[in-house]
């Protein structure tokens, strides 16, 4: 039947019509005074990117929140979790913890289109924050990347007296692609940063020239830094001269110290770029003519023929007021002693300026000047629920472990010898020297929250020049260490410049252990990469696991040096270590056959003894050509001959964390065992407790007994482990040694035991002996 205006149904349909009718009306207005959308209008304003698609969640849409703040649909996740740590004080005034992620926005496109778009606060920290996280030009770029997005999600960790917004972008499998911290503060404050002058967007997206002026300026008119840590009054070789209109030239060291800036980069991987690429960096090196540079580098030259990192870097000594920068490939000349050369680094780099460092570039032919995006809107106060959201400053230690020039072994030497670092990121500069660390900054930075330990786990990069210029011996082995393992873990292009890579810092290792005022010899020796006065402890050194003996460089360096290790291995330098007192180097034995001893009687010999610097350079060259030295100490079998072989799997034991040995099925038995795939082996007396050693090798699965002709020989094969040898180093330190083939007996390292606890006795009654170690 139809409804007519007088039944009860009719009114209260119509009534129901009426409601919803004004329930529509009060929503679009609300949506009109408080929430904008990205329309056309500001895509066609920022073409730099295309507007992403619709997403299932409309998150940047914005609106004014309680403190006047505009505040997008994303953000309101960010409101969530700090109402979640309100009730988890409430119940906990000291809880600690992290909270689950949530998604603030579906990609960073959208984040980006909010922030710059929306002007929601809270995303213009966010992705201020991604942004300054970037160490290089192209992480920057690859945020960007519209084929490759992942929603941006947040999670708060509380922690007493300091809470942080954590945000990151994850790949589809769970693994971080980007991560950065946002700090709040329930109080709003300022950090050291000063605002910079002039109109806020167009002038931040490049650096801030002149505050650094500033920083470089103070550092020379007011430091001690040239007067502490300047070497010497001598120029490099060749410089390149900083000319007008683009053009540049190089030319002799002037006799006067000049002035100058040292380039320190990453030439980038050859194998990883086309060979035309990798040609114009290796063609833009000086070409000579007997001995001379070429007229084409010595006459005017235009820049721009050179790789982009070198043209920035000449762009940004020009702009700091420099007249001469030393590049290696343009001023060491083609046809240039290189061994000279690398062993005066400590020279070229000590007396410089500054160290402009690339960290913002991959390759040579990257550039180091980028457009300064998380700046392309003044930094101001963001308040979300009674909370202050502030950016960090990324700290200086994570600065020099992340860009890819950290991991170019050349590169090491060049910082740990400078006085003076800029290092340059693709957002923000950072200065370090021994007397003051900066970064380029805004008025609402803070620096990132960082623990105590934390702290105290690293050291400025100035430490080694700083215990040498003092005469702190102890302290200088121990930097020595530091240097080492930093060095193995790095990559080089010639496995054959091994040595060279790190001549300068040893020259400088040398300089420093000077006998007193006697200025013509030294009481320390270098060895291969090891030192005379400690050398039980520098022979102590392990893996942390073993590695493929493809690779390895005892072409190079001898089997118990590190430097006999392949590429790009981690080290284990430094331990609890006492000598022991068994233990005596007794002299070098051999040196490779293609070095020429220097003797007092020749005319070179003379010169030694007269200059200093000619006396540290051969030291160094004659320390990396020893092949074999003899060492005498305690000297026992490592497996008894009556050990049994068990399985690994059969003695290891395992509870949660902890991970130990159980022998309880083999009572009253010698055992040994290996690991085939860290190379941990264990000797255990039937009735003694257990010695843990590692391997350096382990052979690659399914090569049971290796190449004995190849490389594959440096690793034991299977039932060789019942051969090995021990020397004893310190108190519970050995060297694992096995005989190599031939009439005469010389004893390679093959691993190392240290800190064996249940074995302290391992040594005792053994008689000391002499052996070959080659």
């Amino acid at each position: 039947m139809m409804e007519t205006p007088t039944t009860a149904s009719y009114w209260v349909q119509r009534l129901g019509r009426r409601l919803n009718g004004r329930k529509s009306q009060l929503l679009d207005s609300c949506r009109s005074r408080h929430y904008c959308t990205i329309t056309e209008e500001h895509h066609h304003q920022y073409p730099y990117h295309r507007v992403p698609s619709p997403q299932p969640q409309d998150l940047s849409r914005v609106k004014t929140n309680e403190h006047g703040q505009l505040q997008c649909r994303g953000c309101d996740q960010i409101t969530y979790l700090l109402r979640w740590a309100e009730a988890e004080r409430r119940k906990d005034a000291n809880h600690k913890g992290t909270s689950p992620k949530r998604i603030i926005h579906n990609s960073y496109i959208e984040l980006d289109s909010c922030a710059r778009m929306s002007n929601c606060d809270a995303c213009q920290v966010a992705r201020r924050a991604l942004l300054l996280d970037q160490i290089t030009g192209r992480d920057a770029e690859r945020l960007r990347d519209t084929d490759n997005q992942s929603p941006v999600q947040v999670a708060l960790d509380v922690r007493p007296g300091c809470d942080s917004l954590l945000v990151s972008i994850d790949s589809e499998s769970g693994v971080p692609l980007f991560s950065a911290t946002v700090v709040l503060s329930q109080k709003p404050c300022l950090a050291v940063g000063k605002k910079t002058k002039g109109p806020s967007t167009p002038s931040r997206l490049r650096p801030n020239f002149e505050e650094l002026r500033q920083v470089v300026n103070n550092c020379h008119n007011n430091h001690q830094c040239s007067s502490r840590y300047r070497w010497n009054s001598r120029n490099p070789s060749w410089l390149l001269q900083i000319l007008a209109n683009g053009k540049v030239r190089v030319i002799p060291g002037p006799d006067r110290l000049v002035d100058y800036v040292v380039l320190s980069y990453s030439w980038g991987d050859p194998a990883a770029m086309p060979a035309e690429e990798w040609a114009r960096i290796k063609g833009a090196s000086t070409k000579t003519v007997n001995g001379v540079p070429v007229a084409e580098r010595t006459n005017p030259f235009s820049r721009s023929i050179l790789p982009e990192t070198m043209q920035d870097a000449i762009a940004i000594t020009q702009e700091l007021g420099y007249e001469y920068i030393w590049i290696d490939n343009v001023c060491i000349p083609k046809g240039t002693d290189w061994d000279t050369e690398a062993s005066l680094m400590h020279e070229v780099y000590g007396n410089a300026a500054f160290t402009l460092l690339a960290s913002s570039s991959t390759k040579a032919t990257e550039r180091m000047l980028h457009d300064r995006l998380a700046w392309l809107q003044e930094p101001k106060h963001c308040k979300l629920r009674n909370h202050f959201l502030y950016n960090t400053q990324k700290p200086l230690h994570e600065v020099r472990l992340d860009p890819p020039a950290s991991q170019r072994a050349w590169t090491l030497q060049e910082e740990r010898l400078s006085p003076r670092i800029l290092y340059w990121t693709g957002q923000r500069w950072y200065w370090s020297c021994p007397e003051h660390q900066t970064v380029e900054s805004s008025p609402f930075d803070l620096p990132s929250p960082v623990s105590a330990s934390e702290e105290q786990s690293w050291s400025p990069p100035q430490r080694f020049l700083d215990v040498c210029r003092i005469g702190d011996f102890q302290s200088i082995d121990q930097e020595w260490l530091d240097i080492v393992e930093a060095y193995t873990r790095r990559d080089l292009a010639h496995s054959a410049d091994r040595f060279l890579a790190i001549s300068g810092l040893a020259v400088r290792f040398l300089e420093a252990k000077m006998d007193g005022g006697d200025k013509t010899r030294v009481s320390e020796q270098y060895i291969s990469g090891l030192w005379r006065e400690d050398l039980a402890r520098h022979l102590s050194w392990s893996v942390a696991s073993a590695v493929d003996p493809r690779g390895s460089h005892q072409e190079v360096a001898p089997s118990w040096s590190w430097a006999s290790l392949p590429l790009c291995v981690n080290t284990k330098m430094r331990h609890a270590f006492k000598q022991s007192p068994h233990f005596q180097f007794l002299g070098v034995r051999q040196f490779s056959s293609d070095y020429t001893p220097v003797t007092a009687s020749t005319n070179l010999g003379q010169q030694v003894v007269s200059n200093p610097r000619l006396r540290s350079k051969l030291a160094e060259q004659h320390g990396r050509a020893i092949k074999q030295i003899e060492i005498r100490g305690r000297f026992r079998r490592f497996i008894s001959e009556k050990s049994r072989a068990v399985s690994w799997e059969d003695i290891e034991w395992k509870r949660g964390e902890r991970v130990g040995f159980n022998f309880e099925e083999f009572p009253g038995q010698d055992l040994h065992s290996r690991n085939r795939n860290d190379g941990r082996i264990v000797s255990k007396d039937a009735h003694g407790g257990e010695v843990v050693g590692q391997l350096d090798y382990v052979l690659p699965a399914g090569d049971n007994h290796g190449d004995k002709k190849g490389s594959h020989s440096v690793a034991l094969g299977d039932g060789e482990e019942t051969e090995l040898m021990c020397l004893e180093l310190g108190e519970l330190a050995m060297l694992l040694l096995q005989r190599n083939p031939g009439p005469e007996e010389t004893w390679r390292r093959v691993g190392v035991c240290i800190g064996y606890e249940q074995r302290k006795g391992f040594f005792y009654g053994c008689e000391s002996r002499t052996v070959v170690f080659a």
